[in-house]
């Protein structure tokens, strides 16, 4: 992965490859999708937040492999 290499939100995952963010996060917590989960503080909140980013690298070795599969 380079230092200049773009990093998508879940959300923009999503919308790339046309799944629903629970999909996306889904396949991050299994393993299929790399991604860094940004630091977050939650305050008084009872509920933590996780913010990912995935890279535009990764997706494209997702894309790849799950082609690659479905052939």
């Amino acid at each position: 992965m380079d230092s200049d290499e773009k990093w998508l939100s879940v959300k923009e995952v999503s919308a790339l490859l046309g799944w629903s963010v629970d999909t996306i996060r889904r396949l991050v917590d299994r393993g299929y999708l790399k991604a860094i989960v940004l630091p977050c503080k939650s305050g008084r909140r009872k509920r933590i937040y996780r913010s990912m980013r995935i890279a535009k690298s990764e997706i494209e070795r997702f894309i790849r492999a799950f082609q690659a599969k479905a052939a």
